[in-house]
């Protein structure tokens, strides 16, 4: 008797489509970003997982003091690069 194919049983390999290239984003335009997002009631950690960002730099645009606590922009830099090699 043959065997039949049931849902359990097909293969659960499913094609992926290419992942789109993305250029890194500006900082400027981020932080601008990140901006329209809190003047809509969004919390830090909520930004910082919709613009794929780390919470410290989201937390140090919202607190206005990325010129004086880290080197932000250097810092976003690194991570838009570890953001597109993983991407």
């Amino acid at each position: 008797m043959p065997v039949r194919k049931s849902e359990y049983t097909a293969s659960s390999v499913k094609k992926v489509s290419e992942p789109v290239a993305e250029k890194p984003r500006k900082f400027a335009d981020v932080v601008k970003e990140i901006r329209k997002l809190r003047e809509k009631g969004k919390t830090v950690p909520q930004i910082a997982e919709e613009l794929m960002m780390s919470y410290t730099v989201v937390n140090q645009v919202v607190l206005r003091s990325y010129k004086m606590v880290a080197r932000t922009q250097e810092v976003f830099e690194r991570q838009e690069q570890m953001r597109l090699a993983n991407g």
